[in-house]
């Protein structure tokens, strides 16, 4: 049992190592094999090596050197005046946290004369590569709006089932109004006639035997 967990133990270790390393960036040996050293030719190496966030640069040197780092000025002129930091244990490690350029000299009388000096490039990693490449691209980006749609020229011709004004019928005659008075008057006078009868009913009843009644 026990070779079975110790090759389990060994895959666990192996595969968090390889993850930790992907995580982490990886180590840059500076100068290779020869390391910090006026024996390597620091500009060859630098510019085939790619450098990325998260990466270690692993100096390593004797006590006749030291690693200053300073600004471009300081590099291009291999002066230290102005040094941003200076180490001198025979094995520094600079972690690259950003992007940008950063400026590595020996510190030691004539050596960065010599050669023994570094310059670090960080490539600005873009978050909008494909937007950009899109708006580059002719016909990329945003559209142009579509121009309006031109009323057309010619109007649509009337309905079939539309009627013409002489095809509308004609305005039914308006009615004439009644006229009340007249008959209110014949209404009248016929009462007066049966009001003049029945007096002269009355009247005359009582000379019934006259042969009126």
């Amino acid at each position: 049992m026990r070779p079975v967990w110790a090759m389990k133990a060994i895959i666990v270790i192996v595969v968090t190592s390889i993850l930790f390393r992907g995580v982490c960036g990886a180590n840059r040996t500076v100068g290779g094999a020869s390391g910090w050293d006026l024996n390597s030719n620091m500009h060859d190496w630098s510019s085939t090596t790619t450098f990325n966030v998260g990466d270690d640069l692993v100096f390593s040197y004797t006590p006749l050197h030291d690693v200053v780092e300073v600004n471009q000025q300081g590099y291009d002129t291999c002066t230290v005046a102005n040094a941003i930091a200076t180490y001198n244990t025979g094995e520094t490690v600079i972690h690259l946290t950003s992007e940008g350029t950063r400026y590595f000299v020996c510190g030691r009388l004539g050596h960065c004369q010599q050669g023994l000096k570094l310059e670090v490039r960080i490539p600005i990693q873009s978050k909008n590569n494909g937007t950009e490449d899109n708006q580059n691209q002719p016909g990329g980006g945003r559209r142009s709006p579509s121009p309006p749609r031109s009323p057309p020229l010619n109007p649509p011709p009337p309905h079939r089932f539309a009627l013409s004004p002489s095809d509308a019928p004609p305005d039914a005659p308006a009615e004439e109004p009644c006229d009340c008075s007249s008959a209110g008057e014949g209404r009248l006078g016929c009462a007066i006639d049966h009001l003049r009868f029945l007096l002269v009913f009355f009247v005359l009843c009582p000379f019934a035997s006259i042969g009126f009644c």
